[in-house]
């Protein structure tokens, strides 16, 4: 197989899922509810085990959506912005095309044995990337843009019973209403920074680090990435919104990759990896006659640069053309 037939095979296949015995099986004697919840807790998708606690939250949301007779509603929540130092940004790459790849592969048993479907929603939690992590709010923009497009072509290739959708915690509540709430958390937050064990704060401000936009020579340094790094811990504390998270309303079953601890499926990007799509560069491992999706991290790229060639591929020429080149390391 070439480099384009696998390409062409992975994005373009429009073959629906075949039900196999034990699929068959699962559903005749145990109902539809137990084979939707064993496609979503497969360990062949996950990165880790799921939490007791959500498991449980999943039974009574695939219960819900059964039971009124509407879709299974999968979300994932996401950076919204590629990391600023990686060789596509701000623009998407490879990574948001294997990671929306995968995830159809995940959830097509479902829309097969299920025919109300299943909806994946990607919710874009861009609302501060210009205030705390200094990310032109232009290429915030151009990164949504590009990922609906993205969104879109995938489309035509899956059922009529899965649907790919795109929202943004903006369409909940206003950006700047949201910022007013995270900048008082963030004056809490700030009183107790330094209770935290120097470990902990030591691992946040290397993230900053890596998604921050900064003058290494600045002398404010130190306190840039620490206003990045409260930012992004009071965003995470969902003190934005007085309801649940826009991800995680009543028929909501949320998937996450890395920072997935207890209120969502674990699942991997792609394949070969759990980096976070939207933070790492997609590129193919080439080992022996098998093709391997993966999603590199800026370290794990820097590592592999040497080891990685450039192939010319025609898939997405007209709609993105900076994809016309696809990274293929060799193993």
């Amino acid at each position: 197989m070439t480099t384009p037939d696998f390409l062409t095979r992975l994005i373009k296949n429009k073959n629906e899922y075949s039900l196999a015995d034990v699929d068959k099986k699962t559903i005749q004697r145990e109902g539809i509810k137990k084979f939707i919840y064993n496609i979503l807790n497969s360990s062949k998708y996950r990165a880790q085990a799921t939490s007791e606690d959500y498991l449980k939250k999943m039974v009574d949301k695939i219960n819900l959506c059964v039971n009124c007779q509407v879709p299974i509603h999968l979300t994932l929540p996401f950076g919204a912005t590629k990391n600023p130092y990686l060789p596509s940004a701000p623009g998407i790459d490879w990574a948001e095309v294997f990671n929306i790849a995968y995830l159809r592969e995940y959830l097509s048993p479902i829309a097969k044995a299920y025919k109300y479907g299943v909806v994946l929603e990607y919710v874009s939690v861009g609302v501060f990337e210009e205030r705390v992590n200094r990310i032109p709010q232009k290429d915030v923009t151009l990164y949504d843009r590009q990922f609906t497009k993205l969104l879109n072509f995938y489309q035509k290739y899956l059922p009529k019973n899965f649907k790919l959708t795109y929202s943004r915690v903006t369409d909940k509540v206003p950006a700047k209403e949201a910022i007013r709430r995270i900048d008082l958390k963030i004056i809490d937050l700030r009183k107790n920074w330094n209770d935290q064990p120097q470990e902990v704060r030591g691992r946040k401000l290397f993230r900053a680090q890596r998604n921050c936009i900064y003058d290494p020579r600045a002398k404010n340094l130190q306190t840039i990435l620490l206003n990045s790094a409260l930012g992004h811990d009071a965003f995470c504390s969902e003190c934005w919104s007085t309801e649940n998270a826009p991800w995680d309303e009543k028929d909501m079953i949320t998937l996450g990759h890395n920072y997935t601890t207890g209120w969502a499926i674990h699942v991997r990007s792609t394949r070969g990896s759990s980096v976070n799509f939207w933070s790492g560069v997609g590129l193919v491992i080439k080992r022996g006659d098998k093709y391997i999706p993966t999603v590199l991290s800026p370290k794990q790229f820097e590592v592999s640069k040497s080891r990685i060639k450039s192939e010319k591929t025609e898939i997405f020429t007209k709609v993105f053309p900076k994809l016309s080149i696809l990274p293929v390391l060799y193993e």
